[in-house]
């Protein structure tokens, strides 16, 4: 019998600089990436207080160009993409005819018709194949630059500032979900004033070998203020105190937009179509079954874990998606999918933990929302 293997994990550029810094290294999505360097509660209370840096080399990125680009990507996403003025960034969805959710990603538009698609390290390929085979005649020319790119996020209250040491010619007016090219000994790369931690910010994309400069020279900046690396498993915790969905647990294929209440990504106005608009305006018409909750444990709780189920009384109602233990609320968190006649704010549902059942009470999203400074 044929014995078949795993395709080796890739590595990212700054894969010596994490192991220098003494990170833990785990797989995720193909990729060996720094899981946590000294205790996940320290990195995300350094995001929330001062500022965190991660590496998100293994995001995808695909640009998309040609005088046809944005009507073609109007017919294609659920976002208006020819409202989207040059040098910014908008959230969209990849969806089936059913409605059901492929990839969730930002794209960027760098130029008229120039886009930058910022897509999931585990459906890149997929993002790829979807939009190649849809080119047809249009005049838009595809290139997946993933294999030749890296990322990084830094995030934090001092962020701008820390980015504006390394790069003093950053502009005063760089608003949210903008995007600006910039230099780095010779070399152009991207900014975007985006995340995926609740906290104010800005992701670098960039040639790959720009990465361990461009990490060090952050690092640097950011020491007098705090700055410090951090893993995907504080990554995971931000995202999930500020209830940004996860592709393949919030977000994945029976999922549309409206139970994961992410309608307001759907430009229901424009006039071109998009797949999955008809299932999408029948749903809406007909009415969910079940809908994504935001909760909290009531008193100290074991944290819930995907696939949990979730139970009114004696009955199984819902199900986690996403839990963990927040440092910044000090409290078991999560969100899951639950029936829609129970998701009004401070119903109290349980979850079961060897044995045990824990009390919690859905809350507004998001459980974290940082104050304006």
């Amino acid at each position: 019998m044929q014995a078949f293997s795993s395709p080796p994990l890739r590595i990212s550029p700054l894969d010596d600089r994490h192991r220098k810094w003494g990170a833990r290294m785990g797989s995720f999505a193909g990729w060996t990436l720094p899981i946590v360097y000294s205790s996940v509660a320290e990195e995300v209370l350094s995001v929330r207080r001062k500022a965190g840096l991660f590496d998100i080399s293994h995001m995808g990125e695909i640009l998309l160009e040609g005088p046809d680009a944005p009507g073609w990507l109007d017919q294609l996403l659920p976002s208006k993409i020819t409202a989207l003025p040059t040098g910014r960034g908008r959230y969209s969805f990849l969806l089936k005819e059913n409605g059901g959710i492929i990839d969730d990603f930002f794209v960027y538009r760098i130029e008229p018709s120039r886009f930058l698609l910022v897509v999931n390290a585990a459906t890149t390929q997929t993002d790829v194949r979807w939009f190649s085979e849809k080119l047809s005649r249009a005049k838009v020319a595809l290139t997946d630059e993933s294999e030749c790119w890296g990322g990084l996020a830094l995030q934090g209250p001092e962020a701008r500032e820390i980015l504006r040491r390394v790069l003093p010619d950053l502009p005063e007016a760089f608003e949210r979900r903008a995007i600006i090219a910039a230099s780095w000994k010779g070399s152009s790369f991207w900014i975007a004033r985006t995340g995926y931690t609740g906290e104010d910010g800005a992701e670098l994309f960039f040639p790959a070998p720009l990465g361990t400069s461009l990490w060090d020279a952050l690092l640097q900046a950011g020491a007098s203020s705090g700055l410090r690396p951090c893993g995907l498993a504080a990554r995971d915790i931000l995202r999930l105190e500020a209830c940004l969905p996860l592709n393949g647990h919030e977000l994945n294929e029976e999922m549309t937009p409206l139970e994961a209440r992410m309608g307001w990504v759907v430009d229901w106005e424009k006039s071109t179509s998009f797949p999955g608009k008809e299932a999408l305006l029948e749903k809406r018409s007909r009415g969910l079954d079940i809908s994504l909750v935001a909760f909290a444990a009531e008193h100290p709780a074991p944290p819930p874990r995907a696939g949990y189920p979730l139970w009114a009384g004696e009955t199984v109602v819902g199900k986690v998606t996403s839990g963990g233990y927040s440092p910044t609320l000090e409290a078991a968190i999560g969100m899951g999918y639950v029936k829609t006649p129970l998701t009004t704010e401070s119903t109290r549902l349980t979850y079961l933990v060897r044995g045990a059942r824990y009390p919690v009470t859905l809350k507004p999203a998001p459980l974290y929302r940082r104050k304006n400074r």
